[in-house]
């Protein structure tokens, strides 16, 4: 009785899966990030900013959910999908279970995401250095120091109008001095308000001084509407600033949303972009 012998083939061990490719993962970052910054630019250009302070008058709070916010949302989360979905669709076959080409997938998703935040930063960076280094050198070819861009920024004139208006009732009187004691005030004042909205004692006395001889006030009336004033640039200023931080903090609470919902949209894209070609190949077939 003859033997029989089965010669099996050697099976090769399965590939457990896991590739990633880095090329593919910039791909779909610079494309996500070329998307987004279309569609961005496209928004600006037809005034859909991400933030918009309310209009002067209304409480010191920016205005968060504007059309603009919503557009750099839905800009941000398409660009994403755009470039997890192209990462997603490159990858091809591989030797894997279900489970592990949905992570492959996903994990290539999630590094577009990532290599476009890093360009947009990168991007930011060299835009700020040069917006810095242009400003610097054109104020350096035209003489402008900031001390004196920060005195004409500063609306001195006005102020001194305010402490200078004749008592209720008197007319006006133009002295010799006017000018120069105006001059001088403005001065004061600059020194004051480049010294976070603080007079000091001399100034204040000198200034009172100034106040009274102009404005025909006893020295007591003059103090007390140099300290008004003072009061009243000091609130304004509080103010104003307290509206950029809260817009600040605004602008970056959704740009963060944003971001992770892109990361999130990213994945996605990616994952049902394998599941498309799956079934596309399995239609081939």
């Amino acid at each position: 009785m003859a033997d029989t012998v089965v010669v099996a083939e050697e099976v090769g061990e399965v590939s457990t899966g896991y590739r990633f490719s880095w090329g593919l993962a910039f791909v779909g970052g610079v494309v996500a990030t070329a998307v987004t910054f279309f569609l961005l630019t496209l928004g600006s250009g037809v005034g859909l900013l991400l933030v918009h302070p309310l209009t002067r008058g209304a409480a010191a709070v920016p205005a968060f959910l504007t059309g603009g916010a919503i557009y750099f949302f839905v800009a941000q989360a398409f660009g994403f999908a755009v470039g997890g979905h192209l990462a997603g669709r490159l990858l091809g076959f591989e030797a894997e279970t279900p489970e592990q080409e949905d992570f492959r997938a996903g994990a290539h998703g999630l590094a577009a995401w990532a290599v476009t935040v890093l360009a947009t930063l990168t991007m930011l960076a060299l835009a700020g250095l040069t917006v810095a280094s242009t400003g610097a050198s054109t104020a350096a070819l035209y003489g402008v120091t900031p001390a004196a861009v920060k005195t004409q920024a500063t609306p001195t004139a006005y102020l001194v109008d305010q402490l200078f208006r004749p008592a209720k009732g008197g007319a006006v009187q133009a002295s010799p001095g006017s000018v120069a004691a105006r001059a001088e005030a403005g001065r004061i004042l600059d020194a004051g308000l480049a010294h976070g909205e603080q007079i000091s004692a001399p100034d204040h006395a000198r200034l009172t001084a100034l106040t009274a001889a102009e404005a025909g006030l006893s020295e007591d009336e003059a103090s007390t509407r140099i300290d008004r004033l003072q009061s009243d640039v000091q609130a304004a200023t509080r103010k104003a600033a307290d509206i950029a931080r809260k817009t600040a903090s605004y602008a970056s609470l959704w740009a963060a949303f944003s971001l992770l919902f892109g990361g999130l949209v990213a994945t996605g894209a990616a994952i049902l972009a394998r599941h498309q070609d799956d079934r596309q190949a399995l239609g081939r077939r």
